[in-house]
């Protein structure tokens, strides 16, 4: 979930210079203006509380640095945490984060080298230490964090301060994806001794916590020692959640928010017509309907198959998204160089899902989807779904169910998820390996075709050759377009809304909302 990048190229394992010099694909052109930009004539002015309205959440909202579960934890952490590369508007990698240089000395080590004088929110100075500390609390299995699954190639135990502002951190294999794992919004950089609220929360952003009720709202101040001239601009950044969309558009058009992630695509030409802005950025957001391949009645390919050949996908992108996004192919990472584009295009054959059903004895089936307002289109994605199925024979219970993220997440059979945009490797580092902090699919299988998926990876990641690389991910997505079990009917994007005051935004090709929440709000001011 975001979670989480395919916009991005897949690094080669040997030949890296700074991270400044490499490049990183999206595969599609930049949003213009008339996307929703708020770019305006004149410098950015200071002050203001600047009240955004979260779509999700919950009693278990956490405020963790390195760990989220909905996108108003999302919005919360950003606000105080920052990486050590940073990914710009086109999901282009950048040295603009608190590392000043990321250096591949070899296949197997990189050396990072921090921007001296960097205060965390508390005064103390951001050291090689708190990196080496930063890495070892991710990477600590018993921690449940986002980004544990990136450090499995990571020599943490290894890493040595060079000096006051250098670390080395070696590998205990090659890894072509260790930029983007430094460039994910999760993987930050926390004081040594850092622990998750309702801890004190010190990190090197933009805003400091003032205070946090989990469910309901946050409030966050300017940090006065931040390290980048000029940033912030608001006095304060105040973050509610909303279970509810409706609730969301109403707040913002009768000006109890300033912004609001999610903006139902029914409700742009409404809010655009009343003077309210929409930031409409094309990225590869997906809502996947996941089938948990070791669960009846998923563990059987040939209802999976089935469920699969059910999809009207030109249908629900309409009904779903109004049209905004691309149809997609059950297969996540549209953007990376590797794509699979070869794989024929699943189009819908209910006569064909209804053979599969009865070959499996499972005619007339009758399942529950769950799903959640976790992000814009969930429980719409479920409800088509359900419509559709109906041609089939097949019944499809929606539960939309406000504690989906509680503690049956990632155990159920069949539900519906959101993710924003990732490389194909880091994806499946992060959703479809036994270690990925949120396999929905229970993927891979045990036996049968998929079964060397993991290996497969772990190839890929120490391959060098970026030619011989795609090979092996084309092997990889083969098995998942067989036998997987993800539906990914297509891709959406983010829509966003904002009053016409908020000034600064951006459309984003990136993971997160409004333009990576105006890159931890320090870019986005009131006019």
């Amino acid at each position: 979930m975001t979670d989480v990048s395919r916009r991005q190229l897949l690094f080669g394992a040997a030949g890296l210079a700074a991270v400044g010099g490499l490049a990183a694909a999206c595969g599609s052109s930049s949003s213009s203006p008339s996307a929703g930009s708020t770019a305006a004539a004149g410098g950015p002015k200071r002050g203001g509380n600047f009240r955004l309205g979260v779509t999700g959440g919950g009693a278990k909202d956490i405020m963790d640095g390195q760990n989220i579960i909905t996108k108003p934890d999302q919005a919360r952490l950003v606000s105080a945490f920052e990486t050590l590369l940073l990914f710009d508007e086109n999901y282009q990698l950048t040295n603009n984060g608190l590392a000043e240089s990321v250096t591949q000395d070899n296949p197997t080590q990189y050396t990072i080298k921090l921007r001296p004088g960097i205060e965390f929110q508390n005064g103390k100075t951001m050291t090689a230490d708190d990196i080496i500390y930063s890495f070892q609390r991710i990477g600590t299995k018993a921690y449940g964090l986002t980004g544990y699954a990136a450090t499995a190639t990571m020599d943490i135990a290894g890493m040595k301060k060079l000096d006051q502002y250098t670390v080395r951190l070696p590998l205990k294999s090659p890894d072509s994806t260790i930029p983007q794992t430094l460039g994910s919004y999760t993987f930050t950089v926390v004081p040594v001794g850092y622990k998750a609220y309702p801890a004190p929360q010190v990190g090197t952003g933009a805003y400091k916590l003032k205070s946090f009720s989990p469910g309901q709202q946050s409030v966050h101040t300017r940090n006065p020692n931040y390290w980048r001239s000029g940033e912030p601009y608001f006095d304060t950044v105040t973050i509610t959640d909303f279970s509810d969309s409706t609730a969301q558009v109403n707040g913002l058009l009768g000006g109890q928010i300033d912004a609001m992630t999610d903006l139902p695509p029914s409700q742009v030409s409404v809010v655009r017509a009343r003077g309210i802005g929409a930031l409409v950025s094309k990225t590869g957001g997906w809502l996947p309907i996941c089938m948990a391949i070791d669960l009846p009645p998923f563990d059987d390919a040939r209802v999976r198959q089935a469920m699969r050949l059910i999809v009207d996908r030109k249908g629900m992108l309409t009904q779903v998204a109004s049209g905004y996004g691309f149809i997609g192919n059950d297969l996540y990472a549209p953007f990376d160089p590797g794509y699979d584009h070869s794989l024929p295009q699943r189009e819908q054959d209910i006569s064909q899902a209804k053979s599969l059903l009865k070959a499996a004895g499972k005619a007339n089936l009758s399942v529950d989807l769950h799903t959640t307002t976790g992000a814009a289109g969930m429980v719409e994605t479920a409800t088509v779904f359900a419509n559709q199925a109906t041609a089939a024979g097949i019944k499809v219970n929606v539960i939309n169910d406000p504690n989906y993220y509680g503690s049956q997440y990632l155990k159920l059979p069949f539900s519906v998820d959101f993710w924003g945009t990732r490389a194909y490797l880091n994806q499946v580092q992060q959703g479809s390996l036994p270690t990925s902090p949120y396999n929905e699919t229970h993927w891979p299988p045990k036996s049968g075709t998929g079964s060397n998926f993991e290996s497969l990876y772990n190839q890929a990641l120490a391959e060098p050759n970026e030619t011989k690389r795609i090979t092996i991910m084309h092997e990889m997505q083969q098995a998942e377009y067989q036998v997987g079990g993800y539906i990914i009917p297509f891709f959406g994007g983010l829509i966003d809304g904002y009053a016409a005051n908020v000034k600064g935004l951006k459309p984003s090709k990136g993971t997160l909302n409004l333009d990576s929440f105006g890159h931890g709000y320090r870019t986005i001011w009131f006019s």
